[in-house]
Order: structure tokens, then C-alpha cells, then sequence
């Protein structure tokens, strides 16, 4: 166990904000963020979840044959914080490749039903790609794909521009559907950043503004970006705008691991009274973050103890 102990303040466990990241085994991660050694039983969503109180699922888009098994022990990795919630992104076979099926739904409602009996789930993400402009047609099948998921609050994160608009917001209204407040690089067709707040939940998801390398998929470096101070600054007035019951805050700039010194740069911003206990390997890339984060490992025989 870290030799630190991390507790949620007071602070924290009375906050609308749920502040996370895109998925927790992710490259950039392990050489920022988990400990350098590992002891034999180390979970790294355990470990992710003393810092962050909530996550988005990723690994649901490339498969939905995730078994409830796996739900339960993720369930059982995050116990030690109340506050921990899932979003889970919706299988692509719904939203890119359009062929999934009655069996999809099914395998899809089993892995979830560990999730929703504990109260855990906060949604399902349901992202479409930029190229998915609004049609009727399309219109009438993401209500069909919500009233397929009606147990479910439904986040839509609709990427090109002809989404916004007073038609998408009423069919949001009408069919209870919460529209995502999506950040993507200023490109010509894409969604601008919103500040929406449906039945008083919010949901931000920020992807990083790489317009150069947004649309090459030849170099991995679509989500290489590090939100600066005056974007951080102009994201919290958008936040306080949407002034939700509950707000949700996703990082997906992942490369290089700036999603995780932008979210606690985006808490302070928000407790700026607060310090954060965080791996020093996470301050040594990222020195701005000192001025409100300490290690949390404890020096021993000039060695860091870590686990």
C-alpha cells in the first residue's frame, strides 16, 4: 500500500465535480503515472481510483462481450472510494460500423447489470465519429438507439457541426438524452464547446485541441495536447456556466499523459485552497503542478517507497 495515505476530503465527497480520464490502461501511463514496480496483485484501477472519482470506460467501444465477471472486480478495485462512478462507452458496432445486434444488446445489459444494481453507472457514452452529420434518418436512429438502452442515462457526444442546433436539443429534451459538451480542435465541421446542462447533469469531454495531427492516423499523435492556463481558465467558466447538479469532466489528451496534469491542474482551479497528493514521477514531468501537488511517496534511505 502507499506509505501515504490519499483520503477524499471533505471538500471532495460534497462536490458536484467528477473529474477523470478516458480509460485507466493507457501507454502514457505507466511512464507518468503508476509506480515504476508493480508488486504481484497491483491493480492499476484501484491505484487510479485513489485519485480520481470517476472514469470512462473505453474498452466497452471495441468489444461488448465484456463479462459481468469483470465488472464485479472492477467494482471491487474502486470500493474504497464512495464517490467512484463508470461511464461506460457504448460497443462501435451501434455508432461506427453499424452492425451490431440483438446480441450485442444482451451482452451489453449483462456486463452492466453489476453496475446498475450498485448504483455505480453513471451512462453510457455514445460517440459518434465527426464525419456523422445530421440527417432525419440519423435522428430517428439515435432515438431508436436510446429507447434500446432505457435503463440508461444517455450521453451523446455528436461531433459535427449540424448537431447543433434547436432540433438535436429538443429531440435531447424530449427523449432524455444528455448532449455532451464536447472540446475538439477548431476543423471546419466540428462541434464548438458547449456549456449544456440536461436534468442538471453536465458532461464535458475534452479531446485536446491537435488540429495538425487530428485526422492522421499514421503517427499516434492525434490527442498529443496540453491544455494551457487560459484554456484551463476558459473551461471553468464554461463549467460554472452549465452550473450542473452533477458535473462530468473527462480528459482524453492522453499522449504524453497531459490528461492527468490537466485534470489536477482543472481542481485546483476549482479548490484552489486545496493540495494534492500525487506520484512524483507525474511533478517531475510536469513541474507547473508543484505549486499545488506534493509527492505522495515517502522518502526512505534516500529511496522512494512507493508500494
Amino acid at each position: 500500500m502507499l506509505n501515504t495515505e490519499i483520503a477524499q476530503s471533505k471538500e471532495d465527497e460534497k462536490s458536484n465535480y467528477y473529474i477523470g480520464m478516458g480509460g485507466w490502461d493507457i501507454p502514457s501511463f505507466y511512464e507518468y503515472f503508476y509506480p515504476s514496480k508493480m508488486q504481484k496483485g497491483f491493480h492499476r484501477l484501484e491505484y487510479y481510483s485513489r485519485f480520481f472519482d470517476i472514469v470512462e470506460v473505453n474498452s466497452t467501444f471495441y468489444t461488448s462481450e465484456l463479462s459481468p465477471a469483470m465488472a464485479y472486480r472492477w467494482l471491487k478495485d474502486v470500493e474504497n472510494n464512495n464517490r467512484f462512478v463508470f461511464a461506460v462507452k457504448l460497443f462501435k458496432g451501434f455508432t461506427h460500423s453499424f452492425t451490431a445486434t440483438e446480441k450485442d444488446v444482451n451482452a451489453i445489459n449483462s456486463f452492466l447489470k453489476p453496475l446498475r444494481e450498485t448504483k455505480k453507472l453513471v451512462g453510457l457514452v455514445i460517440q459518434f465519429p465527426s464525419s456523422y452529420f445530421r440527417t432525419e434518418e440519423r435522428q430517428n436512429y439515435i432515438i431508436k438507439l436510446r429507447n434500446t438502452f432505457m435503463d440508461d442515462k444517455v450521453f451523446l457526444d455528436l461531433r459535427h457541426r449540424t448537431w447543433n442546433s434547436e432540433k438535436t436539443y429538443k429531440m435531447c429534451e424530449d427523449y432524455k438524452m444528455n448532449l455532451i459538451n464536447v472540446d475538439l480542435p477548431p476543423l471546419p465541421n466540428h462541434m464548438p464547446l458547449n456549456a449544456k446542462t440536461w436534468d442538471g447533469v453536465a458532461y464535458f469531454r475534452m479531446m485536446g485541441r491537435n488540429a495538425r495531427d487530428w485526422n492522421n492516423f499514421t503517427n499516434n499523435n492525434r490527442y498529443l495536447y496540453h491544455y494551457s492556463k487560459q484554456e484551463l481558465d476558459n473551461l471553468v467558466e464554461k463549467i460554472r456556466q452549465a452550473n450542473g447538479k452533477k458535473t462530468y469532466i473527462i480528459f482524453h489528451n492522453d499522449k504524453l499523459a497531459s490528461s492527468i496534469a490537466n485534470a489536477f491542474e482543472l481542481k485546483h482551479r476549482l479548490y484552489p485552497n486545496k493540495q494534492y497528493f500525487v506520484p512524483a514521477k507525474l511533478l517531475i514531468k510536469f513541474p507547473q503542478i508543484k505549486e499545488f501537488c506534493k509527492p505522495i511517496e515517502k522518502k526512505s534511505d534516500n529511496k522512494n517507497d512507493i508500494i
